[in-house]
């Protein structure tokens, strides 16, 4: 007699709580990391030709250094 109230009822709250558990913005940190990486990685050829490795690796730990 009242189950199907109950059950709507039901999926009412389980909605309610997947909207609660939404993010206001659907991108992680995650997600933006792995996605510059992945933008990155095929440039990394081309800085090797227009730079010497050397330097490359100079101004590298110049900047690790300086942190």
């Amino acid at each position: 007699m009242g189950t199907p109230d109950l059950q709507s009822l039901a999926d009412l709250s389980n909605s309610v709580s997947i909207v609660r558990n939404m993010r206001l913005v659907p991108v992680s940190l995650r997600m933006l990391t792995e996605l510059a990486i992945a933008a990155l990685v095929p440039i990394l050829p081309l800085l090797l030709l227009k730079y010497p490795v050397a330097e490359l690796a100079e101004k590298f730990f110049a900047k690790l250094s300086g942190l």
